[in-house]
């Protein structure tokens, strides 16, 4: 089943994200990019798809 994001949703880039979770953790911006460096984090492009 593939899903689509509405034609309206509101798609932000991954430095307003970063932005916006440093906002909300009271943090900077290079702390939650260095948090995210330490996960190793896959980009979504090489991430397994899993259909339950």
């Amino acid at each position: 089943m593939s899903r689509k994001a509405p034609a309206d949703a509101d798609i932000i880039s991954d430095e307003e994200l970063t932005e916006l979770l440093a906002d909300a953790e009271g943090t900077t911006p290079e702390e939650i990019e260095r948090g995210a460096a330490e996960l190793d984090l896959a980009s979504p492009e090489e991430a397994t798809v899993v259909d339950e």
